[in-house]
């Protein structure tokens, strides 16, 4: 498996929902009239982190069965 490119997107992604940012702070601004620039930032990344848990997940299973084939 390929732990640094794993590490390194886990770690971008945890800074982008830990650190704050100047949009989800203060007056909220909206878009498209009704969905919060806050709330849209956070669907954002709730979508971008499923899809990183399903390709680690992929990631560790090919990994599997290639270490079990080689046996």
């Amino acid at each position: 498996m390929n732990h640094k490119k794993i590490g390194i997107i886990f770690a971008i992604l945890f800074a982008l929902c830990v650190l704050p940012m100047p949009f989800t702070a203060g007056a909220q601004s909206y878009l498209f009239g009704w969905l919060p620039v806050g709330l849209a930032y956070w669907w954002v990344l709730m979508v971008a982190n499923l899809i990183f848990v399903l390709w680690v997940g992929k990631v560790f299973v090919k990994s599997s069965e290639k270490e079990e084939n080689e046996e």
